[in-house]
C-alpha cells in the first residue's frame, strides 16, 4: 500500500504545472545590461534602508508600495523597455518582486541584494 501511494504521489507531481522560476543575475552582468540600455534596475528596500545608499543607475520603489497592484503597473510602465532587475537586502523580496512583473509580463530578474552590489564594486549614490 505505501508503495502505491507513492506512486501516486509522484504521478501527480510530476503533472502538477511547473512555474518557472525568476532569472538570477549577477551585478556585473546587470550593470552590463544596464549600460546597453537593455535593463533597468529597481531598488525594493525600504526607506530606513536605503539611507545607506543605492546602486547608482536604481530606481526605487518599496516593497510595501507593492500591495497596490496599480502602483506597480503604473511603475512599471513608466520604465524604459528592456528587463527589470530587482534588488533589495539579501534577495528574498527582489525574488518576490520580479516574480510579480513577470505576472504582469515584463522581462525581469532577481540581482540579489545592494550588499552584492557593493560587493562587486560597483558604484553607488545616496538615498533618493
Amino acid at each position: 500500500m505505501t508503495t502505491l501511494l507513492a506512486v501516486v504521489i509522484a504521478s501527480a507531481l510530476s503533472q502538477a504545472p511547473k512555474e518557472s522560476p525568476v532569472e538570477r543575475i549577477d551585478p556585473k552582468a546587470a550593470a552590463a545590461l544596464v549600460e546597453k540600455n537593455q535593463a533597468t534596475i529597481v531598488d525594493v528596500r525600504e526607506q530606513d534602508e536605503v539611507n545607506a545608499g543605492m546602486a547608482k543607475p536604481a530606481h526605487w520603489f518599496p516593497m510595501s508600495k507593492m500591495k497596490d497592484p496599480a502602483a506597480l503597473k503604473d511603475f512599471l510602465a513608466q520604465l524604459p523597455k528592456g528587463k527589470v532587475v530587482f534588488y533589495c537586502a539579501a534577495g528574498g523580496r527582489a525574488g518576490r518582486a520580479a516574480d510579480e512583473a513577470k505576472k504582469l509580463g515584463y522581462d525581469s530578474a532577481n540581482m540579489g541584494g545592494f550588499r552584492d552590489w557593493q560587493a562587486a564594486g560597483l558604484e553607488t549614490k545616496p538615498k533618493p
